[in-house]
């Protein structure tokens, strides 16, 4: 009986203790996600108060200067202590032409994400006006107000790069090739990678291409035949003027 008792006694305790144990180890998977996700608010309280302070200071300069600061080394110390520093502890990049904080540094080459929605929605109001007309059109100001809002400009006040020969709209800071004089044109590229109005733009002028050559051709065989026609009857004059004279007539 005795024996008995210690078993059972032993299994309570051996029971008990895993419960202790497991109650622990929750406990703590919930304490270190608790640290986990107040580091994460902390962080992002930071960040949010750094882009506000930087902010602040880039109005300041721009409302008693005129312009936008040309680097946030500009702002150190007059109009704020230090430069603005992400949570994990790297300086934010920044673009003076906009005057807005950057996650990556700065590259003048690259489009802002602001430039690229902008590219996003030129592309889609070419097709559109395609779509509508038949053609490319001439210049992106051309857009404004059926197809966009107001005329095209980048972040900065720039236009955008654009030829009116397949559609293609870049960047002016990208370096790519610069519009081409002259109206729209029906062609065979697409709106920058191509689509729906690029393929039946194609279809128009393959349409075009091969009506102008069929009539070329029936011209080409008219003449022929015209000529062919005279020349016969130029050889039977002739034969008849040698059988006359033949005849001493």
């Amino acid at each position: 009986m005795r024996a008995i008792l210690v078993v059972v006694l032993s299994m309570s305790l051996s029971g008990c203790l895993v419960e202790l144990l497991t109650t622990t180890a929750i406990q703590g998977e919930l304490q270190a996600k608790n640290a986990t996700a107040a580091t994460r608010v902390l962080g992002k309280v930071k960040e949010d108060q750094a882009q506000m302070q930087a902010k602040h200071a880039i109005d300041a300069y721009r409302a008693e200067k005129g312009v936008n600061p040309a680097s946030l080394e500009e702002l150190v110390p007059a109009y704020m202590a230090e430069l603005p520093k992400k949570p994990d502890g790297s300086v934010y990049g920044y673009d003076p032409n906009t005057g807005q904080l950057l996650d990556q540094p700065y590259d003048p080459m690259m489009p802002t994400p602001q430039d690229a929605q902008t590219i996003a929605a030129i592309r889609d109001a070419i097709n559109a006006y395609g779509t509508a007309v038949g053609y490319y059109p001439n210049r992106l100001d051309d857009l404004a107000p059926n197809y966009l809002a107001a005329a095209p400009r980048t972040s900065g006040g720039e236009e955008f790069l654009y030829n009116n020969q397949n559609g293609d709209v870049s960047h002016p800071r990208a370096g790519q090739r610069p519009q081409m004089a002259g109206g729209g044109q029906r062609t065979g590229g697409g709106v920058g990678a191509g689509g729906p109005m690029g393929e039946a733009m194609t279809g128009v002028a393959m349409q075009q291409q091969l009506n102008s050559n069929s009539q070329a051709g029936a011209s080409s065989a008219g003449t022929r035949s015209r000529q062919s026609v005279g020349a016969i009857g130029d050889a039977n004059t002739q034969r008849q003027t040698q059988a006359m004279d033949n005849l001493g007539l």
